[in-house]
């Protein structure tokens, strides 16, 4: 009897996680902000405007509680307000790779948390006049983060998404960024 619930419990789990199961991708845009370190090479700078934010995606959704996923990440704002002459320039531009854990709410609404790594440059210039400083680095370092999916469609192949993602950099003191896209899942 107790082979026989374990078969039924495993079947059951099996039958629970194959539609779930596939290839997606996407993209997304959105907004995020970012401090500076006090160790950068051109003074204070105040980054009280926001980074935008664009961002195409790709992954494998192996069951219903876990996929990974990798994205190129680019995230910028040319007016960036400095106390001096207000031509401070960011740029963040990654790789990164992630595992994501997934709480189904329910069979259109899941709920996910990312932690993963990611390969990338982070640039803060001051552009005065023709001289110019700054502070350009390629580094690594750690992603995580928290989102939803909206699934729907005849299948749930097409999946409304809102990411907020953490980035830990050593140009900038705190990196991060909320982005809304869409993405079509190979179900």
């Amino acid at each position: 009897m107790n082979k026989l619930t374990a078969l039924f419990g495993a079947a059951m789990l099996l039958a629970g996680t194959a539609n779930a199961e596939g290839f997606y991708v996407g993209g997304s845009f959105g907004a995020g902000d970012a401090t500076l370190t006090t160790n950068t090479q051109i003074g204070d700078v105040d980054l009280s405007d926001r980074l935008y934010f664009a961002k195409g995606f790709g992954g494998y959704r192996v069951n219903d509680y876990f996929a990974v996923e990798g994205s190129l990440v680019g995230a910028s704002n040319s007016d960036f307000d400095d106390a001096f002459d207000e031509d401070t320039d960011a740029t963040f531009s990654a790789v990164t790779g992630s595992f994501l854990g997934i709480i189904p709410a329910d069979e259109n609404f899941h709920l996910y948390a990312r932690v993963g790594g990611y390969l990338g440059e982070s640039d803060v210039g001051n552009s005065f006049f023709f001289f110019g400083s700054g502070n350009d680095e390629d580094e690594s370092g750690l992603v995580w983060g928290a989102g939803m999916f909206i699934n729907f469609g005849p299948r749930n192949q097409f999946t409304i998404r809102v990411d907020y993602e953490n980035f830990d950099t050593d140009v900038f003191d705190d990196l991060w960024g909320v982005t809304a896209g869409f993405q079509y899942n190979f179900r």
